[in-house]
């Protein structure tokens, strides 16, 4: 392969790289809509994934439990230094110690509430300034070596020209 041959075959690795990028993104979108929409109407959130009626793998709408997340710093270092004072840092600015902060928002998490157990006095507090607070869903797609060897093969065959060149080459998308 000559040099010239080198850079056009990069030339074209490269366009094609980007349109397919560009298309792998709009289809992640339009698949995540999707499984949204499954899961509002039947509870729905994994679709199987069909290669010429073969299942190659699976596509997973995945929603994240919520997590402690602090809303009002104010409102959480009044509550801090009140019930727990060692736990407090004072410099130019006084804050919550991070391992502290960390540990409690970690602690609230994995019990699904702002609120807070004593462990020296078994006393219950409301946290204030933290609020459970959702986490954006996903799509995973999962697809095992025997998958990905079936989509090369079909790729090599031009069995894939219906499910992905009319896409690649309507001229819809814009290059950079």
């Amino acid at each position: 392969m000559t040099l010239k041959d080198q850079a056009t075959r990069v030339a074209i690795l490269d366009t094609l790289t980007k349109a397919m990028t560009a298309e792998l993104k709009a289809a992640k979108a339009e698949l995540e809509t999707g499984l949204r929409a499954a899961k509002a109407e039947t509870g729905t959130q994994t679709i199987a994934v069909d290669l010429n009626g073969a299942d190659i793998g699976k596509a997973t709408l995945v929603q994240n439990k919520p997590a402690a997340t602090i809303v009002d710093d104010t409102a959480l270092l009044a509550w801090v230094r009140e019930v727990a004072p060692s736990e407090i840092t004072t410099r130019i600015v006084t804050e919550v110690r991070p391992a502290w902060r960390k540990q409690l928002l970690d602690t609230l998490t994995a019990a699904g509430t702002a609120e807070w157990a004593d462990p020296e006095t078994g006393v219950i507090h409301d946290v204030p300034g933290v609020e459970l607070v959702g986490r954006a869903a996903h799509t995973r797609l999962t697809v095992p070596a025997e998958g990905k060897e079936a989509i090369a093969a079909a790729w090599r065959s031009g069995q894939l020209t219906g499910v992905v060149l009319p896409e690649l080459t309507a001229g819809e998308q814009e290059v950079a």
